[in-house]
């Protein structure tokens, strides 16, 4: 019996030569055999090249970069979008403290190493990759929400900002090294949802260094507003709220927004709908996760999702709203690229976001060493759920979480460790991806993969 991959080249070539000269049917803007073209390659797994180390080729024109870095500390997403636009989605620095209080769960080694904060090695990061010839600086930075392994960490002892306004970790701390043009939240500018985020900042509100964390970065915002920098919320169902430069130039590249504080988008024009329902958080004791920013990027044919922490299995306590995955994956549908929400814990990355999306590349940027949960790699493997291969990347992997989870972690994970760069070439018709060393500052290439052509 032929390989389904064999089959479908069969049935192509089939077509080829009996029609070399009509007109080829066009399904949804594309040929049938185009169409064809890129499910046969779809079918085989992209090559892994070992280009040995080296330089990652510097980002031009036309090319969309998408850069998950690995700090060990939380999550950071740089983008250096078509046209040269830059974008960051989160500056985690998470709180020390935290590991040992999940302990035997293990938090990862600062990457490269601790003589920096996160946030700091973020900022150098950018330089490094940022638009050549240009004022380095972020047009976009974007927080999917307030948790410290998305934000930073606020302890006493942190330094203050050159401002004298709040206390430098993460996102606060990379602002006062690269400046940032728009800053986009949850919540901004009232932070009064789903209740008053500056009471839960107080005297009596979140304990330790998450409301000490909240409280600084709320005086980082009303800092801002107040000397004419941009604060502003992300607008769930908009589309090009975050744009490009010279968007006229790049008509096929779109960033549409999917929720924000628990509501989402429908699927048509901008409409939206309240998923979480009102009032069903009374007090300052409540997850942030589900309330998460959720985006798609789309450049051309080529689709990368980006969720925050939703969260997508509720346990058997919490109420059906927590399941933030499903109605999000529904509106989404297919994409080449999603980034695992919440680092890969086990309540999420569940049944349907994976059938509805069926990306064909998965990153996880993760910290602890719970992450992945055994049962996301193997809703993550499963054929049931979607057909044809999928490859998974991560910037860090806890050797006993591969150990634990076993054999089924090699079939399916083409990288433990890494900074792991997305490469979408113009037009969007097809990427690679690069995992670059993150023991040291150089950042050389260490493994390329594909190309792989998209969706």
């Amino acid at each position: 019996m032929k390989k389904p991959g064999a089959v479908l080249r069969s049935l192509l070539n089939q077509l080829r030569r009996r029609a070399p000269r009509r007109r080829s049917t066009r399904i949804g803007g594309r040929s049938v055999l185009a169409a064809l073209a890129v499910v046969c390659a779809s079918a085989s797994s992209a090559p892994a090249a070992t280009d040995g180390p080296g330089p990652f080729p510097a980002w031009s024109q036309g090319y969309l970069y998408i850069h998950h870095i690995s700090t060990g500390r939380g999550n950071a997403t740089y983008f250096v979008l078509p046209d040269g636009t830059t974008l960051l989605i989160d500056a985690g620095e998470a709180d020390p403290e935290f590991a040992e209080l999940v302990k035997p769960l293990k938090a990862f080694p600062p990457r490269p190493d601790g003589a920096h904060s996160a946030g700091w090695w973020i900022a150098d990061y950018i330089r490094q990759f940022a638009p050549a010839g240009r004022p380095v600086k972020l047009n976009y930075a974007l927080i999917t929400h307030f948790h410290t392994d998305h934000m930073g960490t606020i302890t006493p002892d942190k330094p203050m900002s050159k401002t004298g306004a709040y206390r430098l970790a993460g996102i606060t701390e990379l602002a006062d090294l690269i400046p940032i043009d728009t800053l986009i939240d949850r919540a901004a500018p009232s932070y009064d949802y789903p209740v008053d985020l500056r009471k839960c900042a107080g005297p009596g509100g979140l304990p330790g260094s998450n409301g000490l964390s909240l409280a600084n970065y709320l005086s980082f915002a009303v800092y801002r507003m107040k000397h004419g920098q941009a604060v502003v919320g992300l607008k769930p169902g908009a589309l090009d709220q975050i744009k490009l430069g010279q968007a006229a130039a790049f008509p096929t590249f779109h960033i549409r927004n999917i929720a924000s504080s628990g509501v989402i988008w429908t699927g048509a024009r901008d409409e939206t709908q309240d998923y979480i329902p009102k009032g069903a958080v009374t007090d300052c004791g409540f997850d942030e996760n589900p309330f998460s920013n959720v985006l798609t990027l789309a450049y051309g044919r080529f689709k990368y999702y980006s969720g925050g922490d939703i969260p997508g299995v509720p346990n058997y306590t919490q109420p059906w709203w927590r399941d933030v995955e499903t109605p999000v994956s529904a509106v989404v549908g297919p994409v080449d690229v999603m980034m695992l929400d919440h680092h890969g814990n086990r309540d999420t990355v569940n049944e349907n976001i994976l059938r509805n999306l069926a990306p064909r590349v998965m990153v996880q940027e993760n910290w602890l060493s719970p992450q992945p949960g055994e049962e996301v790699v193997t809703r993550m493997a499963s054929r049931g759920l979607y057909p044809g291969p999928r490859d998974v990347f991560a910037v860090g992997m806890a050797p006993e979480t591969r150990a634990a989870i076993g054999p089924i972690m090699d079939s399916l994970y083409k990288s433990y460790n890494g900074h792991v760069v997305i490469r979408v070439a113009p037009g969007g018709d097809r990427y690679e991806v690069y995992v670059l060393n993150d023991a040291d500052a150089r950042r050389e290439v260490v493994t390329r993969f594909g190309p792989y052509l998209s969706k």
